[in-house]
């Protein structure tokens, strides 16, 4: 399972990105391919992002497509969600930079033991190491 971070998606949904070129065929083989994890703050803020910059016919059809995906999983946020997301802020927020969405992210990814995460966020790259996640970027480009 791999969780997707909400920068990936947004990449995906607007082709007008310069990392849209980067992200769209890989986030294709990860949809074929591997459950997704997702959780209610990350698709919160996906489709705040889709309703803010599409008209609203394309904005509904976009994030039903990304809700309803059949292989997604998911999380609600709740208190075992939330007590678990304030140690995550506590223990890198000061020193990591690492921020309340973010440790909602770490949170549900400790909670639903899932170690593999696609994000294009620094504050993941940092901190892979310590929480024993694989990163991966498909928005970085390939550099040869």
């Amino acid at each position: 399972m791999i969780f997707v971070d909400s920068n990936i998606w947004c990449y995906y949904f607007d082709q007008r990105l310069p990392e849209h070129v980067y992200v769209r065929d890989a986030l294709r083989e990860i949809i074929k391919k591997e459950e997704i994890a997702c959780n209610t703050i990350i698709v919160m803020e996906v489709a705040h992002y889709i309703v803010r910059h599409f008209a609203e016919k394309i904005a509904r059809r976009k994030i039903e497509l990304f809700v309803n995906l059949g292989n997604m999983q998911i999380a609600d946020f709740n208190r075992q969600v939330l007590n678990q997301t304030i140690e995550s802020l506590l223990a890198y927020g000061f020193c990591e930079g690492l921020g309340g969405r973010d440790a909602t992210v770490i949170a549900t990814m400790k909670l639903q033991n899932i170690t593999k995460i696609a994000s294009h966020d620094g504050v993941f790259k940092r901190l892979g190491e310590k929480l024993e996640f694989e990163i991966i970027d498909p928005a970085q480009p390939t550099r040869l």
